[in-house]
């Protein structure tokens, strides 16, 4: 078994606090996604515990006690309030009897009217659900059948006020209008007969059929606060596997009028675009145009082909690519066998397992048109397939950004690109930023904002006036302590904070303030105080109530506050007069500000380190807030540890933070044995609240309950030094809290995954400190990690290496040394330390060769390490077995080398495969076989 907790005297824990258990640990709970009612009066949140199980809480502010749904999850109110429906789910026990039967198991939707809550109705087998904008229907379509998934499903259309049910058949997709309870429904029969598009009028019971066919129908889009609606046809029969679609759009579907149609191949673009079903249409704000998605036209294997990423501008279309493992059928009667080769080239963008991975994502790309609807007319946006575009508010111009001038910033973490304006009415394009980083689109769609690295710049995309914004501006913008190396220094702004309505103007931060900067360069204004007392000010985006692009000038502007040196969190408010108003600051976490749609109610989230997240309801002041939620109510019943801020200066004179966990029970002035868990900057981690689990394998609450005191150092960064740099900061943490008597300086342990795991395998090969250390999916070789990959995107390392997070900033080959330094397989011989390692063999991040090759050096080098290998894990471990068995391995590694307990043979003289199921029954707390 596990090693036992510790024993600490009764007098330390209180008369009724005891230590946890782990037969304790399902009861625990987690508050999970939330939402409030328009008014402000109910608010519905989520909760899951540690034994799986989970529920909707249903809160209302005239109601004496919570509705609990169980097994519920998404909720969502009805436009007016009156109404809240959710997923209805099943049990664990449901969901393993129907596993082992292979019965599908459907999900449903629960009802509930709010005005007099009583039992909820349930709707059984419900994929899609949702209100119309009134609040007066709710729509539910059943899943689709798993032998015909051409063909559509059940619709139910409930009418809330009195319960009565309009049900359709063969419904493949449902959309409400935005503008009344008209549901929009595409017909699927999964055959070529029977299939169309039908609008139904709630409200008066009129169905219309506005088109029917044998094609698939797809991209049901309504104009906001119209009747018009578009959809896209394909141009074959549903059977048929054609790529082309055509475009129907109606204005006002229910007139009784004709649509208006874009052919698959688009007016001006001849024979080599066609519309494809990858971009849902989208209507302009008057109604006269829809954006489309292209592509080339596939042709004939032995036809000419052209550059897809060129798209339009670069001549003929591509030709179609045969499957992958299958060659273009020659003239002869056999195909020759065709190879399975993968071809990588040492001047691809994106090399061929990045493009692998992607492979979904790349065939769904598309080129961004414009069909001016009056005068049936195409406009092209896009240039190439390997482009993005934004279509700017009012629909006058749009912004395409390319990097395709740029290559090798793409590939080697130094990116750039060019910022075009294409007129919409007539197609004329202009470069307006050249070689730039950072770009953003002004929300009313004037304006062009980007940052060169010191100063922020705009362009009128009307006049084409530049104008540097920042230069006579008293502030820096730029993130001049942001530690990782690139090109552009510094590299990062603090970010804008958002634009008032009609572009009047920008908010942009320095580190402490938000500036209200005019975009012409006529003005600036610090709205905040934030600098004098430390405070960070950061605008808080809620919601308008209007529709206007933009933060209203006249409306309250709530902020965000935060110390980063006491770690103190809250909300602010600045009043359309420019007044500035601190509501909340507290020596707590305070997030997740959100505002009710329809009324000035608030809700915000609140944890502390001894505090669970809970949900508070306040007025527009945020004072006298009201608690929502009591999530583990009963943690009153145990004890806990506490935790503080530890101020420290780092070995290269730093001035850095780190948080302490006292164990359970700690008496001041006695020695205990102490866990560093390590990654980059930790302190913000003081007031998170950390459910106990054994599935969270590195759980500090566990830890600090076996009596450990566990510290979290914060570590900076020089360039080209990660592992010294590691070594400054902890070491100097550590000697701190020695210092301070609470940590026992030869029974320290070092632990950390990933990056962490880096410095959980460098640091012990560069000091003697640590008594025994863990890491999890650590790098080992600064060589042959630099040029891995990571698997599960496909990304080489290169920028992760020299412009991320190893901050190397060049190739081995310019500084091998700087590489020795800092990798841990060229300190092995040194190390001193025993080691525990741990990897999955399906790792798509940190390729588990890196714990095979720094083992077999350790081993070969005589030194103490396990190196334990999860089969069929990733990055992460996500089998509940394996989380568990992980997480009592290393309480037994660091109960035998920093708490002297008896160490069982997996430590001492390892398991031969024979014996390896009897050692993982042990752990697993069963009895051998």
């Amino acid at each position: 078994m596990v090693a036992a907790l510790i024993s600490v005297p009764a007098t330390a824990l209180g008369q009724q606090a005891t230590l946890l258990d782990t037969d304790d640990f399902d009861r625990w709970e987690r508050l999970g996604s939330s939402v409030l009612a328009p008014m402000g009066d109910w608010v519905a949140y989520e909760v899951t515990r540690n034994d799986e199980s989970r529920e909707l809480r249903i809160w209302g502010q005239s109601q004496d006690s919570t509705i609990v749904i169980p097994w519920a999850s998404d909720p969502a109110f009805s436009p007016d309030g009156r109404w809240l429906a959710w997923v209805a789910g099943h049990s664990t026990e449901e969901e393993d009897a129907a596993q082992d039967s292979d019965t599908p198991l459907r999900e449903g939707v629960g009802l509930l009217d709010l005005r007099s809550p009583g039992s909820p109705a349930r709707f059984e087998d419900v994929t899609d659900f949702s209100f119309d904008p009134t609040g007066g229907w709710l729509a539910l379509l059943a899943h689709r059948n798993g032998s015909d998934s051409e063909a559509g499903a059940g619709l139910r259309i409930v009418k809330l006020d009195g319960g009565s049910v309009t049900s359709f058949g063969s419904v493949g997709e449902m959309s409400w209008s935005h503008r009344g309870p008209l549901l929009a429904m595409v017909i699927a029969s999964g055959s070529d007969e029977g299939n169309g598009l039908q609008v139904y009028d709630a409200g008066s019971g009129r169905l219309h059929a506005l088109d029917h066919s044998g094609s698939r129908y797809t991209g049901l889009s309504w104009r906001r606060d119209a009747a018009d609606l578009a959809v896209l046809r394909s141009e074959e029969a549903a059977s048929e596997d054609g790529e082309a679609y055509a475009v129907l759009a109606w204005r006002d579907a229910i007139s009784g009028g004709g649509p208006s149609l874009l052919q698959p191949r688009p007016t001006g673009s001849g024979d080599t675009l066609q519309v494809v079903e990858h971009h849902t249409p989208a209507w302009s704000p008057t109604g006269t145009m829809v954006s489309v998605g292209l592509r080339p036209v596939p042709q004939d294997p032995e036809g000419d082909s052209a550059d897809a990423e060129g798209g339009p501008q670069a001549g003929a279309a591509p030709a179609g690519d045969p499957p992958d493992g299958a060659a273009s059928e020659p003239d002869s009667e056999e195909s020759p066998e065709t190879a399975d080769v993968q071809i990588w080239h040492s001047g691809d963008v994106e090399v061929y397992a990045q493009q692998k991975a992607a492979e979904d994502r790349r065939a769904a790309r598309t080129l961004t048109a414009v069909w001016h609807l009056q005068d049936d007319r195409v406009v092209m946006v896009s240039s190439g397939l390997d482009t993005s575009v934004e279509i700017l508010h009012g629909w006058d111009r749009a912004l395409e950004e390319t990097d395709r001038p740029y290559p090798w910033g793409a590939m080697f973490g130094r990116p750039y690109h060019d910022v075009w304006a294409v007129d919409l009415h007539t197609g004329a394009r202009a470069r307006v930023q050249e070689r730039v980083r950072y770009a953003w689109a002004s929300d009313g769609g004037r304006w062009l904002l980007s940052f060169d690295g010191e100063d922020y710049l705009t362009v009128d995309l009307e006049s084409g006036a530049r104008v540097n914004l920042t230069e006579a501006v008293p502030a820096v913008f730029a993130d001049t302590a942001y530690d990782t190396p690139t090109d552009l220094l510094p590299p990062f702004s603090f970010g804008p904070g958002g634009w008032l309505e009609g572009d009047a103007a920008v908010y942009l931060y320095d580190e402490h303030d938000v500036w209200r900067v005019a975009p012409d360069g006529s003005g600036a204004e610090r709205m905040t105080e934030g600098a004098e007392a430390g405070v960070t000010h950061r605008v808080a985006f809620l919601p308008d109530l209007d529709d206007e692009p933009g933060l209203n000038p006249e409306a309250p502007l709530y902020l965000t506050l935060y110390d980063e040196r006491s770690e103190e969190r809250g909300f602010g408010r600045l009043d359309g007069d420019g007044e500035l108003y601190r509501l909340r600051f507290e020596n707590a976490f305070l997030s997740n500000l959100a505002r009710a749609d329809s009324a000035a109610v608030f809700v915000y989230r609140r944890m502390a380190h001894d505090d669970p997240q809970d949900l508070f309801l306040a007025g527009p002041d945020l004072d006298r807030p009201m608690q929502v939620t009591d999530i583990n109510p009963f943690m009153t019943e145990y004890a806990w540890s506490r935790a503080e801020l530890v101020n420290f200066q780092s070995e290269s004179g730093r001035d850095l933070q780190a948080v302490l966990q006292y164990p359970v029970g700690y008496e001041p002035g006695t020695r205990v044995p102490m866990i560093v868990y390590t990654y980059e900057m930790l302190s913000p981690q003081i007031h998170v609240f950390e459910n106990p689990s054994e599935r969270d394998y590195y759980n500090f609450t566990s830890w600090t309950q076996h009596g450990y005191a566990v510290l979290l150092p914060d570590i900076v960064y020089r360039w080209r030094e990660p592992g010294p740099s590691a070594v400054e900061s902890v070491r100097a943490a550590v000697a701190k809290v020695v210092a301070m008597g609470v940590a026992d300086p030869d029974r320290v342990g070092l632990i950390g995954h990933s990056w962490g795991g880096y410095q959980a395998t460098y640091l012990p090969t560069r000091t003697d400190i640590f008594a025994a250390s863990v890491a999890g999916a650590p790098l080992t070789d600064f060589v042959s990690f630099m040029g891995a990959l990571h698997w599960n995107p496909g990304l080489p390392e290169l920028s992760h290496w020299e412009t991320g997070q190893a901050r190397m900033e060049v190739p081995f080959w310019e500084d091998p040394e700087a590489h020795r330094r800092s990798s841990p397989i060229h300190g092995v011989q040194d190390l001193e330390t025993p080691l525990l390692m741990a990897f999955g063999n399906e790792d798509g991040v940190v390729d588990w060769d890196q714990g095979t090759e720094f083992y077999n050096f350790a081993r070969r080098a005589g030194k103490q390490m396990v190196l334990l290998v999860y089969e069929g894990e990733d990055h992460g471990f996500r089998d509940k077995a394996n989380q568990i068995d992980y997480h009592r391995r290393i309480l037994e590694w660091f109960g035998h080398y920093l708490r002297d307990e008896p160490a069982p043979d997996w430590i001492t003289s390892g398991v031969s495969i024979e014996d390896l199921d009897r050692e993982r029954s042990r752990v697993a707390g069963k009895k051998p076989n």
